[in-house]
């Protein structure tokens, strides 16, 4: 079934398209127009023009014209625009010019925001801390590698790291904290149009093959990759339980809600952006010189080996073999580019948004990258005046080549790795007759790995989401709807690792030729209906408006995962049936149902109170009771003092208190909470062993609490707004495992063990300091800021994570926070058994963007990102050092007459302070530059074709300024492991992006 699913989704998408076609029209009548600042008296280019209560609409060029269509009856326009008020505009009878001037708004006090399952809220009235991103800050100004990617330092209470520089990112989002310690998700629910899609890291198997050990460390990418950034239209990010508690059990770790992009009633709209550009690295570290003396130091004067190393070094200088490898490995430019192509438009029955896209990112290691291929078709279409349905459908093609990098564990499966070992006077270079010379440094040869093994993901996937809104009743005072939606995720995922016979570490196996394929086909399907009842009561006290919801949702999940090995396979052989060992190496099936009912309650006096109280009951077969429901609750309060009589200081537009509180759950991993069945041999029949792991009967999944206040301010006729947060976050029954006598024949128990609190604080400023003709500028400041801290644990202390004390790991006890780094020297006298070296999490996060438009048509933004504090367990300067190769191993800083590198190995073993760094950074993460055409260029060069014109230059990741002594702090070897989460072991080097830009509206 899942084959076909793919075979016929292009079929799908055309029906679709051709079902959903407009074909309907009425009596129209056309208005013009020009929308200005009202401040500065200059057009604004890009506001949406919208036909009230239709989806008929326009946009403005860039000289802020605008043409609509009016229907039969319908007189008011609804102007909108980022950093403006959102404006209600009836046009006269008998009008069909009129000019509109919108005023400051760099809050967004209108802007609608999602506050249950149906039903939305203007931010005004907002009770929660809730992001909203729009289409300009996610692919607007760059060209983002992700859609993940493209939010770092854009999130108050957010924290976005890159795990390595590896094309097709590599991204662990932590919202609020700590919400787990390993055994639910750490990753938010992430939900485009309604469906809840898989954001997993698919493991590949690569760390069987290269002997790194352990899924985490496959440096796979997380599927939010496959998504096209340049389709979304915004983004909500719903960061604690006091928002995300409509969601129950699946929100501990917060929610995105992902829209994407739909047509408008009018003329057909065709859109094409080209992007080109080049990565290339940015921060190398470079190589240390060799000299004879060194030689003698590392292997021991008098020796033979030194005698060896000798010989070979000088032979490399006099025939001038030197090799600088990193910059030989590291040092690439990989090219980039992005095809974007869309159509819009419809009539106020039916509307339409066809896309397609086409991304290929070349590496700055060679034969890595990343290519993504896409088609979307969204429809909208009115059955009637009381029943609207709509449809979002797209396919997806990805192929990521992410190369070796990372972890290996004696197979020379790893360039990083690899390198540390490998000084400049080795000779590795390509015979001419295409082989490689064997490393003698380390067990295989870097430039052989780069150029002959495979490390390759294809995924094909097909997202469909369905909707219909039916009102079932109106009056003039109250309304019944009923919403339905649901949809489906298929995703199907083949993977190759492939390490050829004639490598050198293969050469000394029994069966040399290693191969894992790996293949899985994972489906999620939900479903929701929901009644709203919105009334509005009229009163001596003021308006009451009353909205309540209720209804339930169905999630499944579907997962056939399976990796194959064959080893002992002739060169070019990559079927594992060919191998003379074959194996099932993994394989895992998975089902999983949750199921959820919901209620919510809303109401708003005048603007002044906003109250909110809901539930959730949610059971799912991942719980050890899988029939017990279990109850979410929530409530929030705001208050807009500034719409109360006695509010008199003007200058203050808007002055609102808020408080909330909600509870959500945290759905334990597929597995955790069961006792398995083990296949074993006895007496040569087929049996099975009870699992020596037990699970607690009365385990509960892991439950988020949270209480936030805030308050919001807006002045100055809206050109200062300030959004302050305070938040506390509570996580009980925390499963871990206890131990237990082994006399038992359970040597571990799952329970709830445990409890973590975070608390924040998250604060944003933004500005419009000036608004004239010929230039404005608007800047943005935030601030965010959290502790962890494990209050409550019942079993003893313990570490976890990383390679063991002697190198650094994480400390799991009462009254620290869970990142907590420890090491050796032992301190068994002490609270904690080892010595304490810092801690992963930052001290704070800080970002500040500004955007500027100069002479209406020339756009300059950039945004910078400081992260201080928080540390990190760098192991690639220890390889490295043992190697020789570390850009300063030469150097003697203490003045001790031993070289810098000797002195930090010669540390190995009393303690682990040496591999712990400060981790603090400021990135400029992105930069851009872009040029208007003007309408009267356009009308003259093209003769009225083209609506608009654009061209541009941007950069990401462009600066990194840091201590920090390898490639860039921002790095995972374990993916996105909680809290094992800054340990570096040879990453794959971030790189640096610069794209020119061509956007054409037809």
């Amino acid at each position: 079934m899942h084959n076909r699913l793919i075979r016929h989704a292009g079929t799908w998408l055309a029906l679709l398209v051709l079902l959903g076609w407009p074909v309907s029209s009425v009596a129209q009548t056309t208005v013009e127009g020009t929308v200005i600042d009202a401040e500065a008296e200059s057009p604004l280019p890009g506001v949406n023009v919208r036909v009230q209560d239709t989806q008929i609409g326009a946009r403005t060029d860039s000289e802020g014209r605008f043409s609509v269509e009016l229907p039969e009856g319908q007189r008011t326009l609804v102007f909108s625009f980022v950093g403006f008020a959102t404006q209600e505009v009836t046009v006269p009878e008998g009008e069909t010019e009129i000019q509109v001037a919108m005023e400051s708004d760099v809050v967004g006090i209108d802007e609608v925001v999602v506050t249950g399952l149906a039903s939305s809220v203007k931010r005004e009235n907002l009770a929660n801390a809730v992001t909203k991103i729009d289409e300009e800050d996610i692919a607007g100004t760059v060209e983002p590698s992700t859609l993940d990617g493209a939010l770092q330092g854009k999130l108050a209470g957010v924290n976005i790291t890159s795990q390595s520089g590896a094309p097709g990112g590599g991204i662990n989002v932590q919202m609020r904290g700590i919400s787990t310690l390993g055994a639910g998700s750490s990753q938010p629910l992430y939900i485009i149009d309604g469906v809840y899609v898989n954001n997993a890291q698919i493991s590949t198997g690569r760390s069987s093959v290269d002997g790194a050990g352990g899924a985490s460390q496959d440096n796979a990418a997380n599927r939010l990759a496959d998504l096209n950034p340049d389709e979304i239209e915004s983004l909500e990010v719903l960061k604690g339980p006091s928002a995300a508690a409509i969601y129950g059990q699946r929100a501990n770790a917060g929610v995105v809600i992902i829209t994407t992009k739909s047509g408008e009633g009018g003329d057909t709209r065709v859109n094409f952006s080209q992007d080109l550009g080049a990565v290339s690295a940015l921060n190398l570290l470079g190589v240390a010189s060799w000299s004879e003396d060194k030689i003698d130091r590392i292997y021991g004067e008098g020796t033979p080996a030194a005698a060896r190393e000798k010989e070979r070094f000088n032979e490399a200088r006099r025939n001038g073999n030197l090799t600088n490898y990193e910059e030989k490995l590291y040092g690439n430019t990989g090219l980039t580019r992005n095809t974007q192509l869309e159509i819009s438009g419809g009539n106020q029955q039916t509307q339409f948004y066809v896309s397609g896209g086409l991304k290929d990112e070349e590496g700055i290691i060679k034969n890595t990258g990343f290519a993504r291929k896409t088609v979307r078709a969204n429809i909208d279409h009115s059955l009637s005046d009381r029943v609207r349905v709509s449809s979002r459908s797209n396919y997806i093609y990805t192929s990521s080549d992410r190369g070796f990098t990372g972890n290996q564990n004696s197979t020379g499966g790893s360039v990083g790795y690899t390198l540390a070992y490998t000084p400049t006077y080795a000779q590795l270079q390509q015979r001419e007759d295409g082989s490689y010379p064997d490393n003698p440094y380390f067990a295989e040869n870097p430039l052989r790995l780069v150029n002959e093994a495979t490390n390759n993901q294809e995924v094909n996937r097909f997202l469909q989401s369905f909707s219909l809104n039916a009102d079932l009743l109106q009056t003039e005072s109250a309304t019944l709807s009923l919403d339905l939606n649901g949809g489906l995720d298929y995703l199907n995922s083949n993977s190759t690792v492939y390490f050829p016979p004639f490598f050198q570490f293969q050469q000394a196996q029994s069966n040399p030729g290693d191969v894992i394929q790996g293949k899985e086909d994972n489906l999620n399907t939900n479903m929701q209906g929901l009644l709203v009842y919105n009334q509005t009561l009229e009163s001596g006290a003021g308006t009451f408006n009353l909205t309540t919801q209720g209804g339930f949702s169905r999630f499944t999940q579907d997962e056939n995962r399976q990796l194959v090995r064959g080893r002992g396979l002739a060169p070019g052989q990559t079927n594992p049936l060919n191998g003379q060992i074959q194996e099932i190496f993994s394989q895992q099936f998975v089902e999983i149902v949750d199921i959820g009912y919901v209620g919510q309650q809303e109401v708003n006096w005048d603007d002044k109170l906003i109250g909110t109280i809901g539930a959730r009951f949610d059971r799912s077969t991942l719980n050890a009771k899988q029939q017990e429901f279990y109850f979410y609750p929530k409530g929030s309060l705001a208050v807009n003092l500034h719409n109360f009589d006695f509010w008199g200081f003007d200058p203050v537009g808007q002055m609102k208190l808020r408080t909330a509180y909600g509870e959500t759950g945290g759905l334990p991993q597929f597995g955790d909470t069961f006792s398995a069945l083990n296949s074993v041999n006895i007496g040569g029949g087929l049996g099975s062993t009870a699992s020596q792991r037990g699970i607690d009967p009365d385990l509960d999944p892991e439950r988020a609490r949270e209480l936030e206040f805030g308050a919001d301010v807006s002045a100055l006729g809206g050109r200062v707004a300030l959004e302050a947060t305070y938040y506390r976050k509570t996580v009980d029954d925390i499963i871990l495992d206890r131990e237990n006598p082994v006399s038992t024949g359970i040597t571990t128990i799952a329970t709830n063990a445990g409890t973590l609190r975070n608390t924040g604080v998250e604060l944003g400023l933004s500005l419009s300091p000036i608004r004239r003709s010929n230039f404005s500028w608007f800047s943005k400041t935030l601030f965010w800021q959290n502790d962890s801290e494990i209050t409550d644990l019942t079993i003893p202390a313990f570490t976890t994570g990383g390679f063991g004390a002697a190198l650094g790991t994480y400390y799991t006890g009462e009254g620290f926070s869970p990142t907590t780094i420890v090491g050796t020297p032992a301190t068994p006298d002490q609270e904690v058994p080892f010595t304490v070296y810092g801690n992963a999490q930052p001290d704070f996060q800080m970002s500040f963007s500004n955007s500027f438009t100069l002479f209406q048509d020339l756009e300059v933004s950039f945004l910078f990102h400081w992260s201080r504090g928080g540390d990190n367990i760098n192991l690639s300067r220890f390889l490295s050092d043992i190697g020789g190769t570390t850009a300063d191993w030469n150097e003697d800083h203490d003045n001790d007459g031993v070289p810098n590198g000797l002195d930090r190995t010669d540390q190995f073993g009393p303690g682990a302070a040496q591999f712990v760094e400060d981790a603090s950074y400021v990135k400029l993460r992105e930069a851009s530059i872009y040029y208007t055409l003007p309408s009267s260029v356009l009308e003259t060069a093209f003769n009225g074709v083209l609506r608009n014109a654009r061209i541009g230059l941007s950069g990401s990741n462009l600066l990194l300024f840091s201590d920090y002594s390898s490639y860039d702090p921002e790095v995972s070897v374990f993916g996105t492991q909680p809290v094992a989460q800054s340990v570096e072991v040879t990453p794959y080097p971030s790189s640096r992006r610069l794209t020119f830009h061509l956007e054409l509206e037809y």
